[in-house]
């Protein structure tokens, strides 16, 4: 009886201080539109983003363009890795790396709303005697700036300002 207790009491716990697997998704946050057709031109979060949008039921993912109510083109991706600190030897002891992408939504062949720049920026310590683990690191690091673009870039599609028209909808003369 106690034992119980103690489990209905854990459960109430978790789930009124708003505790929840991940991956479910209980919040009724969606993009502004319905369907989408995503574009990508060898983005490296393109695989991502899609995923993303699938598991979060943000919108559905259409195969043409001419069935989705909006396009979502992502490009001009650019990374660096710079220099950042110098030890006392003179060698690297830091390095910023940095990962960059625009995207842009477009309906009816015609681009909606600005374009929207994606930033992510890591400071990563670098030690020349263990080199190996250092690549590992950087692996993770650019994983990680890849994921924190890819939330960056949902986060701002779900407050993206749009208003849905139709072909046939009548347009007011000025």
């Amino acid at each position: 009886m106690i034992k119980k207790f103690v489990i209905l009491l854990i459960i109430t716990t978790l789930s009124g201080c708003g505790f929840h697997l991940r991956g479910y998704n209980t919040t009724d946050y969606k993009f502004p539109f319905e369907t989408v057709y995503i574009e990508c031109n060898n983005v490296i979060i393109c695989t991502n983003f899609s995923t993303m949008v699938k598991t979060d039921d943000l919108a559905r993912i259409v195969n043409t363009p001419e069935s989705a109510e909006v396009t979502i083109k992502l490009l001009n991706e650019q990374t660096s890795r710079d220099a950042q600190g110098f030890n006392a030897a003179g060698r690297i002891a830091t390095y910023s790396l940095s990962y960059q992408v625009q995207a842009q939504v477009w309906q009816h062949n015609e681009q909606i709303g600005n374009t929207l720049n994606i930033l992510s920026q890591s400071i990563m310590q670098y030690n020349d005697a263990t080199i190996r683990s250092n690549e590992i690191g950087e692996a993770t690091f650019w994983d990680n700036l890849h994921q924190s673009a890819t939330s960056q870039l949902v986060r701002r599609l779900v407050y993206f300002k749009y208003r849905s028209y139709s072909v046939d909808e009548p347009t007011e003369s000025k």
